[in-house]
């Protein structure tokens, strides 16, 4: 699978949503009903030493987190279900020590919270003290067993901590579970996006193979990127592995969205300090960006917004710009607004003088060249 063309993920190998569907996905999920209904007694999440069996976070540990929490941007996914079920324990991880390992979980324990909801943070800790543990099941999947967690808990928590630990191509996997509800799909998206880019900070090597992971999350769980940042992150993204799929995307989203994305679109081809280097960028050259742009079915509406960003707005600095109104002139046979265009100077692009062309095309028009809004 090149860059240039992305096809359609399988749904990190379970799901087999298409691209299609284009409904915002449910936020408030059935993992985290923060209902704070009665629940029954506990038996085995309370006891903390039968829980952790004498483990807890060591310093090398603790600085393996904090590391991987300050890339993250400040929080790890675990302190975000803390917050979302109004747990106030966020500043206890990674809880340094064991006294404040078994505050952290006496805080879990006695939240309002449901039973289920305790048994996956607990479930998270344990996976975090796993490697502590030389039994031939890991200490955080047993916990899951003993306590008869449902799998797509077990699931979702997991796909959250391999996020935490920048094991992307883990994550998706197991965030596209079938049957699980999302939770934080934008804050997933973003991580998925901007992760890649902070792995040489940790130390971690990038895998080309994980570049498909945004796009593949996206066709399986189709969050709905109400956050701009993240929005226009996705926008950039898309536009670099394929030109003809982000312009078909932005017409999937809301009207109000539309012109924004395509100004992100021109910047993404035109815009030197927007292009992808590395291999990327050699199978899927801005020259054919490019020309795919130049070739893309615009609307009237968006026809006439793009000229006039791209010679009055903030795109008239993009290099190329005057280049790409006057091949979509072309294209579109608006010869006499070629002939007309009194802004070319001589200028030679892959070797070809628009001055020159343009002489050439007010020859052919003849008398029609005045003729205003003239097309073939």
């Amino acid at each position: 699978m090149t860059a240039r063309d992305p096809g359609i993920p399988a749904c990190a190998k379970h799901s087999k949503h298409g691209t299609s569907t284009n409904k915002p996905t449910r936020i408030a999920p059935d993992l985290l009903n923060t209902n704070p209904n009665p629940v029954a007694k506990m038996k085995d999440v309370e006891d903390f030493d039968r829980v952790f069996q004498g483990l807890y976070y060591k310093d090398g540990l603790i600085s393996e987190i904090q590391s991987f929490r300050a890339a993250l941007g400040g929080r790890t996914f675990f302190e975000r279900l803390l917050m979302l079920l109004k747990i106030k324990a966020s500043k206890m991880y990674p809880p340094k020590g064991p006294e404040q390992l078994h505050e952290l979980h006496l805080r879990i324990v006695t939240a309002e919270t449901t039973l289920h909801n305790k048994h996956c943070l607990v479930f998270y800790l344990l996976k975090d003290l796993s490697g502590q543990h030389h039994e031939p099941t890991e200490l955080s999947e047993a916990f899951a067993k003993d306590v008869h967690l449902e799998k797509r808990f077990w699931t979702f928590v997991e796909g959250l901590w391999y996020l935490d630990h920048f094991q992307f191509s883990t994550a998706v996997e197991r965030l596209t579970y079938p049957s699980i509800i999302p939770t934080f799909p934008d804050e997933i998206m973003h991580t998925l996006l901007t992760g890649r880019d902070r792995l040489n900070s940790l130390g971690m090597s990038r895998d080309p193979k994980d570049d498909i992971l945004a796009l593949a999350y996206y066709n399986c769980v189709k969050p709905p990127l109400e956050d701009a940042g993240v929005r226009n992150e996705f926008a950039k993204y898309l536009t670099d592995r394929n030109v003809a799929e982000m312009y078909d995307w932005i017409h999937s989203r809301p009207e109000h969205e539309q012109k924004p994305l395509l100004e992100i679109l021109i910047e993404q081809t035109l815009e030197k300090n927007a292009w992808v280097e590395g291999p990327e960028r050699d199978l899927y050259t801005r020259e054919a960006k490019c020309f795919e742009l130049v070739s893309l079915p615009f609307t009237t509406e968006e026809e006439e917004f793009i000229e006039k960003f791209l010679t009055e707005g903030r795109g008239r600095t993009f290099q190329g710009a005057q280049d790409l109104v006057m091949m979509r002139r072309i294209a579109t046979g608006k010869l006499a607004d070629v002939a007309a265009d009194a802004g070319i100077r001589g200028k030679r692009v892959d070797g070809i003088n628009w001055e020159v062309l343009k002489d050439g095309v007010k020859r052919g028009l003849g008398p029609r060249k005045d003729e205003h809004g003239f097309s073939v």
